[in-house]
């Protein structure tokens, strides 16, 4: 099992800076984050190789109907020590992880994750290991919808 990870840099002199990385080990999940640790990194999208693809009926990648997309969401992130996570697919709605009363907020340009929602990395290096061994939902953290 592997999935894909692509996320932003902020950079002021390239405005199309962006970092991506195929994790398939824990390993890999460890160096992940790491990575969405340093300085400018903003949230990782995760596509999972082993979910299925579905029509993008609503038009999100070109003409309704003509692109085939992940059917799920999920993004991560790593700011001010916490972890952060969404997640939604067709079994489940959209949702936060269910963090530590002190993590702040975390908004960046495509997600926004609220107060409360921000867990130990550690915590999110044990759900994205467990995303990457099954393809599901994590069932290592506590969600709440949004």
């Amino acid at each position: 099992m592997n999935f894909t990870a692509v996320w932003p840099i902020s950079d002021p002199s390239d405005s199309d800076a962006a970092d991506s990385l195929g994790v398939g080990t824990p390993e890999d999940v460890d160096a992940l984050l790491a990575r969405l640790a340093e300085p400018g990194a903003g949230p990782a999208t995760l596509e999972h190789a082993e979910r299925d693809l579905i029509t993008d009926t609503e038009g999100l990648l070109g003409a309704p109907g003509d692109t085939r997309i992940p059917d799920h969401d999920v993004v991560t992130a790593v700011h001010g020590g916490y972890g952060y996570l969404t997640y939604a697919d067709p079994e489940h709605d959209y949702a936060v992880l269910r963090g530590r009363a002190d993590s702040p907020a975390h908004h960046t340009e495509h997600v926004d994750y609220p107060a409360g929602s921000g867990v130990p990395v550690g915590e999110l290096a044990a759900a994205l290991k467990d995303f990457l061994a099954t393809g599901e939902r994590p069932t290592a953290v506590e969600w709440r919808e949004v």
